[in-house]
Parts: C-alpha cells; sequence; structure tokens
C-alpha cells in the first residue's frame, strides 16, 4: 500500500532517528570495548613479564646464595638478558637502544620489561625480558570487534525492519477501512448519480425553472466527478488498455461537462488546442483533464479566466484564482490536502493527476503567485 509524503515522511524520520543513534551507540560501544580490551591486554602483558622477571630474579638471588654457579631457565617465548651494573653482557643475546630503568617498554615488533631486583647478586644489576609485542592479539582484538559491531548493526536494522512493519500495520489497516468504506460508498452512489443525470434529461424538456434545473445539474455532475475519482483511485485503472489518442479531444468533452460549472462563476475561458496524440489509457486521461479543469474553476475568483494551451507536445492550464503560497506548492500533490476550507471536495484531484502523470511520464510543473494565478504545465 502507497504511502503519503506526509507518512513517509514520518516513517523516514522515524527510521532515520533510530537507525543512526543506534549505529552511534554501537560505534561508542565498540571504540569503548576496544580501547578497554587493548589496553587490558598490555595490562595483562606487563604484569607476566613482571611476574616472570621476578621469578627468573629470586632463582638468580637464590643460586647466589647457595655459592652456586649463574644459571638462567629458559621461558618459552621470551629471551632473558642480564647485565652488569656496567651494562656489559653477562648472558642472552645483546640488545640494542635499551633503557636501562626499571619498568615496562615497547617498540613496532617487541615488548620489553627490565628488572633492576637483581641486586647485583652474581654481578647481575640489569634483567631484560624481550618478547613479541601484543599487535598479533590487537588484531584479533580488532577483527572481534568488527565483527561484533557489524552483526550489532545488522540486528538493529532486521529490528527496524519488523518496528516498520509494526509502525505501518496500523495505518494500513485504516486505510484499508477507509477504502472499504469509500468504495461501498461510490458502489451506492452511482445508481442514484444515473438516476438523478436521467431525470434531469427529462426535466429539461418540462417547463421548469432553468435555474433550479442548472442548479441540480451542477450538483449532480460534482457528485458525478466524486464518484469517478473514488473509483479510479480504488481500482486503478488495472482493466484500461493504453492507447494512441487525440488529447485535444479529450479536453473539448472535459470542458465540455463544466460548461455549466464555469458559467455559474462567471469565467471567461480562452483555448488554443492543436491535434496531439499520446499512448494514454482513455480514463487516465479524462481524469487527468477533468481535474486540472475542475481545480482550475474551483479555486478561481468570480468573474476570472482561465486558459488552456495543447501545443507542441506540452499543456498548460492558467487560471486567475488564489493561487498557491511557495512553500505550499510542494504539498498540493498530496492526498487529501485542500487548498483551502471553502471548496468542497476531498483532496485526491491533484492526487490522481500525479498518479497519471508518473504512471505515464508526463513531467509537471507548476508556477503560482498568491492571490494572483496558478499555471500547471504538462510535458509529455
Amino acid at each position: 500500500m502507497e504511502l503519503t509524503s506526509n507518512e513517509k515522511r514520518s516513517l523516514y524520520g522515524f527510521l532515520g532517528l533510530y537507525l543512526s543513534s543506534s549505529i552511534l551507540l554501537i560505534v561508542f560501544m565498540a571504540f569503548s570495548f576496544y580501547g578497554y580490551e587493548s589496553s587490558n591486554i598490555i595490562s595483562m602483558k606487563k604484569e607476566k613479564m613482571q611476574n616472570i622477571a621476578l621469578n627468573i630474579s629470586s632463582k638468580i638471588i637464590a643460586s647466589y646464595m647457595r655459592s652456586e654457579p649463574l644459571s638462567v631457565d629458559a621461558v618459552n617465548g621470551y629471551e632473558i638478558t642480564l647485565y652488569d651494573s656496567n651494562k656489559v653482557l653477562l648472558y642472552g643475546l645483546p640488545l640494542n637502544g635499551i633503557e636501562f630503568k626499571q619498568g615496562f617498554y615497547h617498540d613496532d615488533k617487541f615488548d620489553y620489561f627490565i628488572d633492576l631486583s637483581p641486586q647485583l647478586h652474581h654481578g647481575v644489576k640489569y634483567l631484560v625480558l624481550k618478547s613479541k609485542n601484543a599487535n598479533e592479539e590487537i588484531s584479533k582484538l580488532i577483527q572481534s570487534t568488527l565483527f561484533i559491531a557489524i552483526f550489532s548493526v545488522v540486528l538493529v536494522v532486521v529490528v527496524g525492519y519488523f518496528l516498520t512493519k509494526m509502525f505501518l500495520k496500523p495505518i494500513q489497516s485504516e486505510r484499508i477501512k477507509l477504502d472499504k468504506f469509500i468504495k461501498d460508498s461510490t458502489h451506492e452512489l452511482n445508481t442514484p448519480i444515473t438516476a438523478i443525470l436521467m431525470s434531469i434529461d427529462r426535466l429539461k424538456k418540462e417547463n421548469i425553472d432553468e435555474k433550479i434545473l442548472k442548479r441540480v445539474q451542477i450538483s449532480a455532475k460534482r457528485v458525478q466527478k466524486i464518484y469517478s475519482d473514488l473509483t479510479y483511485l480504488l481500482l486503478e485503472n488495472k482493466n484500461q488498455e493504453a492507447k494512441k489518442i487525440n488529447l485535444k479531444d479529450i479536453i473539448e468533452n472535459e470542458l465540455t461537462l463544466y460548461e455549466d460549472l464555469a458559467s455559474k462563476k462567471s469565467l471567461t475561458i480562452h483555448k488554443e488546442l492543436e491535434n496531439m496524440f499520446f499512448t494514454i489509457d482513455e480514463v487516465s486521461a479524462q481524469r487527468l483533464f477533468s481535474n486540472l479543469i475542475s481545480n482550475a474553476i474551483k479555486y478561481n475568483r468570480h468573474g476570472g479566466k482561465i486558459e488552456l494551451k495543447l501545443v507542441q507536445n506540452e499543456f498548460i492550464i492558467s487560471d486567475s484564482g488564489i493561487g498557491i503560497k511557495k512553500e505550499l506548492q510542494g504539498k498540493i500533490f498530496d492526498r487529501f490536502y485542500r487548498a483551502n476550507e471553502y471548496e468542497g471536495g476531498f483532496g485526491i484531484g491533484l492526487d490522481i493527476v500525479k498518479r497519471v502523470c508518473s504512471r505515464y511520464g508526463i513531467n509537471i510543473e507548476v508556477s503560482s503567485k498568491e492571490k494572483v494565478m496558478t499555471s500547471i504545465k504538462l510535458k509529455f
């Protein structure tokens, strides 16, 4: 079921706020998680190296106290180097660029822990531990964080999809009820409309007041137009076949139907219509021009004028009516939108115009000046 522009705006606003806030929260949590875990990895590495260094140092001191020769047990994954107070190598492989200070250090490839706890036993002042840095663990952490973040975003989108369905369900339910009501109403209207129009034709032959007869005829045609518009909206003209038709003939026929209504408002109609053929189903063409002409009459001032041009693949209809505020011009094609509350109708006429234009690739342009004029141009 197609949504109106207001419904779409509301839905997209809700989805945009939900998705953007959720994704921002996921990104924030991912960065926080990564920061905490990477810091934790470094802290654990430092603590582990410190414990290993203390263990080696205690063995050095113990062997010295027992007058045993200096001996160091290998530790898997670590290089052990011993220096004396003059920074002369006593054990292990020489290391370059080492700061001989107590603490934990690291460069692009390795982590170092320097311990001074041997306290010159066996002449050892500096105990240096060297191991590969935590880049591999950090890389795994990044991968797992990205996986969790992407999974969370996908989950948020899936939840958003179901929330959207929940959001639309009551709207669709009410729309179905409304469409059913309109369908039933239009069905019930068809018979009395036909009867009224047939009765008017008979009354014309009788000696009846012409003003009363015209009033009844105009009212009946208004009801007939509403019926035709509602039927078109509901059935969407599914069974009509597009064919090449002369748009001039359609416009002339529609003008004839609105003669009485235009005469009632003392409107002057100027027309410049050339033969122009376009592939479209006839009912859609009728609804297109019927609604444009009807609006030009409905929102015109008493004694105003209407100009119609059908030339060079363009149709232009202009009126000297109430005009449209610039900020409202984008809304006039919304279903149920009405320019004012004084004129009749349900606000579905220009929605039908927009639907027909979209269906048949007709470009539509609106120009208007408030309280002066409105012009609508169709490019075929």
